[in-house]
């Protein structure tokens, strides 16, 4: 099966103080320590300041190499790039495509940001475009701001004295999936033990399919189609997983949405796929984000609106209640609403969810997407957004909250969101509210974009995310907007953040051996093949569409520092000592007798727990091990370490509700790699040492000494 249609149709000089105001301090000006400096070249040429001067203005273009002063940059770690004791900067602040790069007085503002990336290109942090030759690779052409892509020569630098990447990726050979759908594969564990994954689509036309399906097994690979694909709602026939019409047109967007004009390919008002499935730790309850395509042609183009609900199933996932809006566009979803949008162009809302449930933090955190669109038809410049919610909440309306400038205090449903970029070069990792689209801004989309009153297409759009347990970060991969937009597969980038409550992403490589160009992307644990929370050194990465040699398919992915010190530190000491639970347990499985044991890494980022006869804790295998209160047992000494004795360290953090960075308590879950589960010393029941949801229970927050 294809994507839907719609979805393949959619594819001079100021004062220091001047450009600070225009464009926000980050910060103040910053004494770097002496950095090496070096040339830097493209085409067989130097980036070179126009006749050596100093002076504020002067224009860098390239020109032969000669050695001089005037072609020696040095790169400092808090983003700028500094040659003859002056800063790059980028001429009034601007972000229009074709703004040319000059000399400066260091100033600590966003415009003279960049970032010498990975796969040649150097990246503007408050503009989000790259440094590109303007013109022929000559002597004398300036250089300027353009869209990034690697594959264009004028954008290929070779740094001398950059900091070089800090990664090695490498991938294996694309191995079929033969499931691909029009939603990314949503992996989760029913309170059972069951395993499951989720997709949907929804396509247009009167007879096409509109599916939930679900998929059980003992893990990815052996998951067939289960029963509850074609449950029937006992209460209302039309209500079905196998058929979504009746449910998504009468659903909370359903009953808002209006059916297309006219002759069209659109035949409901609304379309809506599950997207994301999350088991509540209290009732077992499914609960799940709704992505709607409501109110198709809205303008008379071939777009439509697009938002999140949320739904539950309290039966297992046989029968759904779609609940309530709770992610929606800043902007109007009427209909012709030129009030609203009274130029060229509107924005379509927010779509395309991507659930990652934090446990470390407690709190849900969803990518998401909107496009600007041309009125007229085209445009689909694609921004990308976060909105996170705490788990204990159960993803109520009230409680999500958007990511914008800087802090989450916007509403979920309707409030203002800002567009993620990357941080790369020290940069703030958001578009400045100033530099957002605005619908009363003129001109088509690409025309915004190029005169600098809109930003660009985000290298983060539609961003699939999993925490990788080797590197102590998250990782995300996202969509490739020029190779969409080109009809063409680039290589698959690789970002990550040590901390998902300021979102700042950085360029850590990409993958030559797995191109693409797909919407959809989700990462799976490669030793248990039932998780897609957390990964080690080596792991999976799926697309569906568009992939690299299928139409669905995975590689194994490796991500390796080049130093072993950009590795995490170990929490624990490696020697024998006392597990403690915040309420007061300790872990022992000698009853009356208190315990010690050794907490050892097994070098994928996972940890063994062994007590001193060398017999190592762990669940049982396959379903029982991973069902809600399963118990923990002891292998025998010297038996082989697999999934089910292996132990993830989850650091809890702290986050503060409305911003700033994450603190840690601590305090750690020991989470079994096979089930997912959290070891949990029980204060209910004396004694009682088994594994259970993650939550907020004293049982599960532990500490270690002697």
């Amino acid at each position: 099966m294809k994507p839907r249609t719609g979805r393949r149709a959619g594819l001079a000089a100021t004062s220091a103080l001047t450009m600070a105001v225009a464009s926000g301090v980050v910060g103040l000006p910053a004494a770097n320590a002496a950095e090496a400096s070096g040339t830097v070249t493209l085409g067989g040429k130097c980036l070179d300041v126009t006749d050596g001067s100093s002076a504020n203005g002067t224009a860098i273009q390239l020109f032969d190499c000669n050695g001089g002063t005037a072609q020696q940059f040095s790169w400092a770690e808090d983003g700028t790039v500094k040659v003859l004791g002056r800063c790059l900067d980028v001429t009034g602040g601007s972000d229009a495509s074709g703004a040319l790069v000059q000399l400066y007085d260091c100033a600590q503002v966003n415009q003279q940001k960049f970032k010498y990336l990975p796969d040649g290109t150097i990246y503007s942090a408050k503009s989000g475009k790259c440094v590109a030759v303007q013109g022929q690779v000559a002597n004398n052409s300036r250089v300027g701001l353009a869209s990034c892509d690697p594959k264009q020569t004028t954008q290929k630098w070779t740094a001398e004295s950059a900091p070089g990447p800090k990664y090695s990726l490498s991938a294996g050979a694309p191995v079929e999936y033969s499931n691909p759908d029009d939603t990314p594969a949503g992996v989760f564990t029913a309170k059972d033990g069951r395993f499951f994954y989720q997709q949907a689509h929804a396509l247009y036309s009167a007879n096409d399919p509109r599916r939930w399906s679900f998929y059980s097994g003992a893990d990815f690979d052996s998951a067939r189609l289960d029963p509850i694909s074609g449950a029937v709602n006992p209460a209302n026939s039309q209500d079905r997983n196998d058929d979504t019409t009746w449910r998504c047109n009468n659903s909370p967007t359903g009953k808002e949405a209006t059916p297309a004009p006219g002759t069209t390919s659109y035949a409901h008002p609304n379309y809506c796929d599950l997207a994301g499935v999350w088991v509540d730790p209290d009732s077992g309850d499914w609960y799940g984000l709704v992505h709607n395509e409501f109110t198709p042609r809205p303008f008379g183009d071939g777009m439509h609106y697009d938002g999140i609900d949320y739904a539950v199933s309290k039966d297992q996932g046989k029968t759904w209640s779609i609940e309530d809006h709770v992610i929606t566009s800043p902007y109007s979803t009427k209909r012709g609403d030129t009030g609203q949008f009274p130029n060229d162009t509107y924005d379509y809302g927010d779509g395309d969810p991507r659930l990652y449930v934090d446990n470390a933090s407690g709190y849900f955190y969803v990518f998401y997407a909107s496009r600007v669109l041309n009125k007229s038809g085209g445009g689909n410049i694609w921004h990308q957004h976060v909105a996170r919610a705490p788990i204990a909440q159960k993803m109520a309306p009230s409680s999500w909250k958007k990511w914008k400038d800087g802090t989450w205090e916007s509403p979920g449903t309707g409030g203002e969101e800002s567009n993620i970029i990357p941080s790369d070069g020290n940069g703030t990792g958001y578009t400045t509210p100033a530099d957002e689209y605005k619908p009363s801004t003129g001109g088509k989309a690409a025309d915004q974009v190029a005169q600098g009153t809109m930003p660009d297409n985000s290298q983060l759009t539609v961003m699939n995310i999993t925490w990788n347990a080797y590197l102590g970060k998250y990782i995300g991969t996202p969509q490739n907007n020029i190779a969409q937009a080109t009809d063409t597969k680039s290589p698959l980038h690789f970002y990550a953040t040590d901390d998902l409550a300021t979102q700042k992403w950085e360029d850590i490589g990409s993958v030559a051996e797995n191109q693409n160009a797909s919407w959809y992307r989700w990462f799976l644990d490669s030793e248990t093949k039932t998780t897609s929370s957390v990964v080690g050194k080596t792991f999976r990465s799926y697309c569906s569409f568009y992939c690299n040699t299928y139409t669905g398919e995975y590689a194994d992915i490796t991500i390796e520092p080049k130093s072993k010190t950009d590795l995490p530190a170990s929490p624990v000491s490696g020697k024998a000592q006392q597990i403690k639970a915040a309420n007061g347990k300790s872990l022992s499985l000698d009853r009356g007798k208190a315990q010690k044991w050794k907490v050892a890494g097994t070098g994928d980022g996972f940890y063994t727990v062994t007590d001193a006869d060398g017999r190592r804790l762990r669940v049982a295998d396959g379903t029982k091990g991973r069902a809600w209160g399963a118990g923990v047992s002891l292998s025998k000494a010297g038996a082989k370490i697999s999934a089910t004795s292996q132990w993830y360290l989850q650091e809890i953090v702290r986050s503060p509700a409305t911003g700033g960075a994450s603190k840690a308590t601590g305090e750690y879950r020991l989470v079994n790699r096979h089930s997912g589960l959290a070891l949990s010393l029980d204060s209910k029941s004396s004694g009682s040492v088994a594994t259970a949801p993650q939550d907020a229970d004293s049982a599960q927050l532990l500490s270690f000494g002697s």
